[in-house]
């Protein structure tokens, strides 16, 4: 099924969303290409102006919802550590049987390298074992236990394709996991996560005994509303890991200027123990943060502007990774892909009507910063209008268009910005047939 649900993927003409970790800039200072769309230039980019329209501290759930939420949300995360067996099934983890894509530049894969993979990963004996385990830093999960890419065209430039299709996610620090299976040479995990199955490095993850589990679930946790926040002992070698909205870690100890927190470290056996580390007051917010249009602006301006990356790659975030990773401070638990999130909540179907119909129900039924926008293939968030017109935030790759008789093309935009729910329309050769606004077809309000 998750194979399915990637091939649907990869076939949207709308490609789903990521975030590169950039420091925030103020809107004013906002610069965008000359040939992005004139949403771009037209509407602010700053969420806090849609806050400021929503009424900026009110809250979006009461108290009591969002601790039900939040409880929620935190048995599905520490869920693998509550597992006996994964639940996985060999089918679902195989690996495919034929080499396929690009692997660096314009070179092919061959069967031969592709067979060698295969034969490490040993899928005959999956699942081998049930360990749980807790990743050390940010962490790649894979199709296939190897860091080599898969593209569907030759990529000498990483940048202008981000779209390695054995990646799947990627898993935060801190990230309650269980090996299933252990390749032949050791050095990488078949893992269940709380949102997907697939291999790890085993350099980035420790082991897990009942006692640090204990210990680890009974904290209060703190989550992190900054990216790229410096995690002092976290990273590979000795170096230092980060932190990044998404991820969440117990909480020793808070003044106005810092946070002491815990860190999992891995002992000489192979096994987590706790480290602390002291960050600063305004990378965390207690979780769950209050759910108001204005902290759920301040978490998504950090992520605005950041480049495009499908499933977590080079470190960033697509559509739907930006949307799980903006809600989670707020202990509001969403699945890994756009198609599942778009069922994550009161569900209203906007798929057979207008494109004006569509924006008439938006806005009288959609709840800023709480209502997410769902088609085939990418998810995003209802932020208010702009000059009576909606307005969603989403990390896109671009808007098809037509180019040299080619109906397929795109005019990428590449990164996590503020639109209309019809980018493009001014351009000439924009795709007319269906246009973003047609494939349009959910209206979900979270918490519902």
């Amino acid at each position: 099924m998750r194979k399915l649900v990637l091939f649907l993927l990869v076939s949207l003409s709308l490609a789903a969303c990521s975030a590169k970790k950039t420091v925030y800039k103020p809107a004013d200072d906002y610069k965008c290409p000359l040939d992005s769309p004139a949403d771009l230039k037209n509407i602010p980019q700053n969420l806090e102006v849609f806050a400021n329209q929503a009424g900026p501290s009110r809250p979006l759930l009461t108290p009591a919802e969002q601790d039900r939420m939040n409880a929620a949300f935190d048995r599905i995360v520490f869920g693998p550590w509550h597992m006996s067996r994964t639940s996985v099934s060999r089918g679902d983890a195989a690996i495919p049987a034929k080499a396929r894509g690009y692997k660096d530049g314009l070179r092919h894969w061959t069967q031969e390298e592709w067979d060698a993979i295969k034969r490490n990963a040993n899928m005959g004996a999956f699942p081998s074992r049930a360990q749980k385990a807790i990743a050390l830093r940010n962490t790649d999960l894979r199709e296939a236990p190897t860091h080599d890419p898969r593209f569907s065209k030759p990529t000498p430039n990483v940048r202008e394709n981000p779209f390695d299709y054995i990646q799947f996610s990627l898993i935060h620090i801190g990230s309650p996991l269980l090996i299933a299976h252990t390749s032949v040479d050791g050095r990488w995990h078949y893992v269940e996560s709380p949102i997907a199955g697939g291999w790890v490095d085993a350099a980035d993850v420790a082991f897990v005994d009942d006692a640090f589990a204990a210990r680890w679930q009974s904290g209060v946790f703190g989550a992190f509303i900054r990216d790229s926040v410096p995690l002092p002992g976290a990273g590979l070698n000795g170096g230092d890991g980060k932190g990044d909205i998404g991820a969440s870690l117990p909480i020793v100890t808070s003044d106005r200027q810092s946070w002491k927190i815990l860190i999992p470290v891995r002992d000489p056996s192979g096994f987590a123990n706790s480290a602390e580390v002291v960050i600063p007051a305004n990378a965390m917010a207690k979780k769950p943060f209050p759910l108001t249009p204005g902290n759920v602006a301040k978490v998504g301006n950090v992520m605005r502007g950041q480049p495009y990356g499908w499933g977590g790659m080079l470190g960033e975030r697509d559509c739907s990774a930006m949307i799980r990773d903006l809600f989670a401070p707020f202990g509001l638990w969403l699945p890994r892909n756009s198609l599942t999130q778009a069922k994550r909540g009161a569900v209203i179907p906007i798929g057979g009507l207008s494109a004006q119909e569509k924006a008439n129900v938006i806005l009288a039924r959609g709840v800023p910063f709480l209502s997410l926008l769902g088609m085939k293939g990418h998810i995003t968030l209802y932020i208010g209008k702009w000059e009576n017109k909606p307005v969603i935030f989403h990390n896109v790759w671009g808007v098809r268009i037509v180019k040299a008789g080619d109906d397929n093309e795109r005019l990428v935009i590449g990164r996590a910005v503020v639109t209309s729910i019809t980018p493009g329309m001014e351009l000439e050769n924009l795709y007319r047939p269906v246009t973003f606004v047609d494939r349009l077809r959910s209206l979900t309000i979270l918490g519902r």
